[in-house]
């Protein structure tokens, strides 16, 4: 009989494709009797606890990124393949041993009331735009549960090896800019008074310059400084429109150019981030906007409660903070405490041929259960 973590790997749930995972765990659930219900995209289960003045949040992602070229695999990505210890699949790390992780260990507390009320939630597009979590966060406030609860807080169960607390993480911000020039015959290039391209380098250029200003100026002694990606993406001489991509002659100069940014804050410095970006793009006549919705910055105290029961009970565990962005941010903004914990390795994420180890999920359950009965006294 295959384990739950080898179903939920043999699932393919790419970003925005979660429908049957969904639909599988709710399945799954039932059969445990335990009921579960649907919140925009999203999948959860509520357990009442025996203290109803507090809660505690899991919350795993349910979609993985791509497998890109399968021939690139030696396995199939979506037949759990073990290698000694390591289990191989797509998505074994991140994050459907977290995954498998939250749903026993949801089943675990079902058996008895638990000390507080629990919410477990599944969420899509983690891997996309953070959508599910974001959806998830401004439900859970305009229902009334950040006011209701005394004290809540919550672990994210992305893979860190059971060997590291992260408890915080930067923002971020994905930024599509355009520019326009003199569109002309290549033969003719004095003929060109403003080049799209040349402009958007400058752009890119001086915007460089500022973020290093701004890293200087919003030094943080916890995260990373401010940083921008710049040119993740560049398009000119191309028309697109609605899915159809047609190259245009190689003799014309482009009308306009379009690119993204990946831009990485700090708080402090996230709240007034795109305002400047805006001014400095406004300055220099180029048009910006958002790619997606802007991930806010994520940040628990380590002197926190829980940061502090989960450092007694994983025992050697090392403190950290993502200069990556995650999903935490959006509970950090409606004031819930969370931290991210879980099983699975994090380098292994979005690799071709990736892998966990099976036996971190059972400890990651046996310690979720002593968490939040140590974090409830």
């Amino acid at each position: 009989m295959r384990t739950l973590l080898e179903q939920l790997i043999a699932i393919k749930s790419y970003s925005g494709e979660e429908i049957k995972l969904r639909d599988f765990i709710a399945l799954w659930l039932k059969g445990k009797k335990i009921k579960s219900f649907v919140q925009d995209s999203n999948l959860m289960v509520h357990l009442k606890g025996k203290d109803s003045r507090m809660a505690f949040i899991f919350n795993s992602h349910m979609d993985t990124v791509s497998a890109g070229d399968v021939k690139l695999w030696k396995t199939d990505p979506w037949k759990a393949t073990r290698e000694g210890n390591k289990m191989i699949g797509l998505g074994a790390s991140d994050m459907k041993a977290g995954l498998a992780a939250s749903l026993l260990t949801c089943v675990a507390f079902s058996k008895n009331v638990p000390p507080v009320d629990l919410w477990f939630t599944f969420v899509v597009r983690e891997e996309q735009d953070g959508s599910g979590s974001l959806d998830f966060a401004k439900w859970f406030k305009n229902e009334g549960h950040v006011k209701k609860y005394r004290r809540i807080g919550g672990i994210f169960t992305e893979p860190t090896g059971l060997s590291e607390i992260e408890h915080g993480h930067r923002g971020n911000i994905f930024l599509w800019a355009r520019t326009q020039g003199d569109s002309g015959h290549a033969s003719r290039p004095k003929d060109i008074a403003v080049h799209s391209v040349k402009k958007m380098v400058e752009f890119a250029d001086i915007l460089e310059k500022e973020v290093d200003k701004w890293s200087r100026k919003y030094r943080n002694k916890i995260f990373n400084p401010p940083s921008v990606g710049i040119f993740t993406s560049i398009n000119a001489g191309v028309i697109a429109e609605k899915g159809q991509v047609e190259v245009e002659s190689p003799n014309k100069f482009p009308a306009s150019c379009s690119a993204s940014f990946d831009i990485r804050t700090v708080p402090g410095f996230h709240e007034i981030s795109l305002s400047k970006i805006k001014a400095l793009a406004k300055k220099m006549g180029v048009e910006v906007g958002l790619l997606f919705p802007i991930a806010p910055c994520g940040y628990t105290d380590p002197q926190d409660k829980l940061v502090q029961v989960v450092k007694k009970l994983a025992k050697k565990v090392k403190l950290s903070v993502s200069q990556g962005s995650a999903d935490m941010g959006f509970l950090s903004e409606v004031g819930v405490k969370t931290i991210i914990f879980g099983p699975g390795e994090k380098r292994q994420s979005h690799m071709v041929n990736e892998y966990c180890y099976p036996d971190q999920v059972e400890k990651a359950v046996v310690l979720y259960k002593q968490i939040v009965e140590n974090w409830a006294k």
